[in-house]
């Protein structure tokens, strides 16, 4: 995949999100502060351009923008070494335990973390753009007060995710893992307070996008360059068979296939049954043969499996949770599996 951060000088796409206000378009004394977590390819390309030379950018980081995922196309103050490390070390050591273990570990070091970051916040800034991770964190640290702020979102609202698993979990009446996260009432309340006052909300997420029509500026995802591939009709379903990934809708369609439902990842949740699959680990070459995917997850916050079909010419059929602009995909009830036998 190629990570490299883009700018509008550098490329042709004239009707991305780039093109409406941006941080860089504050008068030029007015100092913004950056305080970001891990890189994704599209928010490096909102850095590359927005970020300019009286403005301060922050981040986590053990050594000198290692791990990677710290190194931001700007000058960057990486901070709170310690922090980052017991997190990081943290998040190998629940790397296998429920949700609910994992999601309230994550909430922890983000906190601490974030509040880190909040003592080097410059005092002259007067706009901060923060990840989204950092914001209930940085307003218990007064950071946010007197300042205007932009948030870059790569998941859904808490009280989004809630809604949406409740739903899940209504359908399928018997998962005993799909509802395990929860955040407390508390925070999803204060980050739901936080994001209205959002002056601007950042994402490549087309699903998160629209729950804030007013406020959101959507960056363009970066689809990695095709590669040679053996081509296919084999129907492909993403895992692993957690209920949030819809196994039991992927099982429903994929009945009559007259080859086996391919299935990448680990098998855990569903008994798929009578019908047939064929277990496979992603790899390089892991779209040999296939020629759609369904995806029918709940919700998806980093989509860059399905990008990479696109890439490559894979018809996916999704749900609208899975991130990709509505032209990429084709929704679930439009697939025929008798089409994918002829």
């Amino acid at each position: 995949m190629n990570a490299e951060p883009r700018s509008c000088a550098s490329c042709d796409e004239i009707a991305c999100g780039m093109h409406r206000l941006l941080p860089a378009s504050e008068a030029p004394t007015d100092k913004t502060s950056w305080v970001l977590d891990c890189v994704w390819p599209e928010t490096a390309s909102l850095v590359a351009h927005a970020f300019r030379p009286n403005h301060q950018l922050i981040a986590p980081g053990i050594w000198r923008g290692y791990p990677r995922r710290y190194a931001w196309p700007a000058p960057v103050e990486h901070l709170a070494r310690f922090s980052t490390l017991r997190r990081h070390l943290a998040m190998r050591r629940v790397a296998n335990a429920t949700g609910a273990v994992r999601q309230q570990t994550y909430l922890r070091h983000d906190r601490a973390l974030a509040l880190r970051l909040a003592r080097r916040v410059d005092y002259r800034a007067r706009h901060l753009v923060v990840t989204q991770a950092w914001l209930p964190w940085l307003d218990e640290a007064g950071a946010l007060g007197g300042r205007t702020f932009d948030v870059i979102m790569s998941r859904y609202p808490f009280g989004e995710i809630h809604r949406l698993l409740d739903e899940a979990a209504a359908e399928m009446k018997g998962s005993r893992t799909i509802t395990d996260f929860r955040a407390s009432r508390e925070l999803v309340e204060r980050e739901a307070q936080l994001l209205s006052r959002a002056r601007r909300i950042y994402t490549p997420h087309h699903g998160i996008a629209s729950i804030f029509p007013e406020q959101a500026v959507t960056l363009s995802w970066h689809k990695p360059a095709p590669r040679p591939r053996g081509s296919g009709r084999r129907v492909a379903f993403l895992g692993p068979t957690i209920a949030r990934q819809r196994p039991d809708i992927a099982s429903r369609l994929a009945r009559g296939l007259d080859q086996p439902l391919v299935v990448f990842g680990s098998i855990s949740e569903l008994l798929w049954g009578d019908l047939p699959i064929e277990r496979r680990d992603m790899g390089r070459h892991w779209l040999d043969d296939i020629g759609a995917i369904l995806h029918p997850a709940t919700l998806t916050h980093e989509p860059r499996a399905l990008l990479e079909a696109r890439a490559n010419g894979v018809v996916v059929y999704a749900t609208a949770g899975c991130g990709l602009p509505p032209e990429e995909f084709f929704p679930l009830e439009s697939f025929s599996a008798a089409q994918t036998n002829d």
